[in-house]
């Protein structure tokens, strides 16, 4: 049987949008998770005929980090990542959580051994899966990180090696939400900066 989540206590702040503030603690920043509020927070994507967001809209709202260590392609092991594009509202933010997985791991050997090395991804316009709405994935807001272990739709239980708490603690220090809280549907392997 799984362990019982433990609630992430009240949040404070304004609503105003983060301008690279590293290390605050920014709950209640971030705008809910509905397609206005995400549009009028993030921008409201521009597109192309195609139905892709254009090169301009993407110049103008994403940005690339580098990661301060490598992550692995969860689809295909022989790939590694060190820089991945997200929102440029939540790259200060996003790199901060990075380095502070690897600060509370200590080696890529023990981030390697909690598996927080294995990538699902961050950008990708697309819809939720199984609806017609954009994942925070179109904004480059949301991440994801083993997914094999933390499948959508799977409750969350630590005596499986699902999400580690510590790595749920540093996200939602940082104001993100995890997907392992979501109601109805969980999705353990999955973080966003949304309320």
């Amino acid at each position: 049987m799984g362990r019982k989540l433990p609630s992430r206590g009240k949040r404070r702040g304004s609503h105003r949008r983060p301008e690279g503030r590293v290390g605050e603690n920014l709950q209640a920043i971030f705008p809910t998770d509905t397609q206005m509020a995400l549009e009028a927070f993030y921008g409201r994507h521009q597109l192309t005929a195609d139905g892709r967001p254009t090169a301009a809209w993407e110049r103008a709202n994403l940005a690339t980090i580098t990661l301060p260590y490598p992550l692995t392609l969860a689809w295909d092991l022989s790939v590694e990542v060190r820089r991945l594009t997200c929102h440029r509202l939540v790259a200060p933010g996003l790199s901060a959580i990075l380095a502070g997985i690897l600060n509370a791991f200590g080696s890529l050997d023990e981030i390697k051994r909690a598996r927080m090395h294995l990538y699902g991804g961050c950008y990708n316009y697309r819809r939720v899966s199984g609806s017609s709405r954009l994942s925070t994935h179109a904004w480059g807001v949301g991440i994801d990180f083993d997914p094999d272990r933390n499948p959508m739709g799977k409750p969350y239980d630590e005596t499986e090696g699902m999400m580690p708490m510590k790595v749920v603690e540093i996200f939602e220090t940082q104001g993100w939400k995890w997907g392992g809280r979501f109601l109805g549907r969980p999705d353990c392997m999955h973080f966003q900066a949304t309320t």
